[in-house]
């Protein structure tokens, strides 16, 4: 395994370790005036063939500014997998830009984070149901894409999530959070649209 990705998992776990150790109150799903953190972990393919796929590790927070809604953040650490460059069959343009570019990486890195809302239309003391956007960026030690539509992508792209996502509860200060999301990295012609979803253990102050 990637020794980056074990050093990610293993500050995860001790921020795991650490949050179930704080005390903790009696909450409903939602209810305003409650705080979140959740520790997080995403898969993701594209609507793109200049990125096959990418990962997160990271964590999202919010507070429930009213019963069944939340307004947080998200912080973000991204490893992509960009597509391999056939040189023997790109077309000349294509080349040039390749070879010229001597910093060119197949799993770039990238960090970013993303301002959330979420709204629960569904919500009891065991479960509920939320829908969420927000607004954000992403910045990379590479460009990302690489290349796309004819040009090359950028070291810095905004970001918009939109999620639709489940938390079952373990207990009344943790419990389980997966969503399926729609993100698009860049909004010019060089970005790429990610399909796939994230889970982590919530926790509840």
């Amino acid at each position: 395994m990637n020794a980056r990705v074990q050093k990610i998992l293993v500050l995860m776990l001790a921020a795991f370790i650490g949050l179930t150790a704080l005390p903790s109150r009696s909450f409903a799903i939602g209810e305003a005036g409650t705080v979140y953190v959740t520790p997080e972990f995403g898969v993701y393919g594209t609507g793109q063939k200049a990125v096959e796929s990418y990962l997160t590790f990271g964590a999202n927070g919010g507070y429930f500014v009213m019963d069944g809604l939340s307004i947080g953040l998200e912080a973000l650490a991204y490893s992509f997998n960009q597509k391999k460059i056939d040189r023997n069959t790109a077309a000349g343009s294509f080349v040039n830009a390749v070879a010229t570019h001597e910093g060119y990486s197949q799993n770039p890195w990238a960090f970013g984070a993303n301002a959330l809302i979420r709204y629960y239309p569904v919500r009891t003391d065991k479960a509920a149901m939320f829908i969420g956007t927000g607004i954000g960026g992403i910045f990379s030690n590479d460009r990302i894409p690489f290349w796309e539509n004819g040009g090359k992508g950028n070291y810095s792209n905004p970001t918009w999530p939109v999620d639709i996502g489940f938390t079952v509860a373990f207990s009344p200060s943790v419990s389980f959070e997966i969503a399926g999301r729609y993100q698009r990295i860049g909004f010019d012609n060089h970005g790429i649209d990610g399909w796939g979803g994230h889970a982590g253990f919530r926790f509840t102050f």
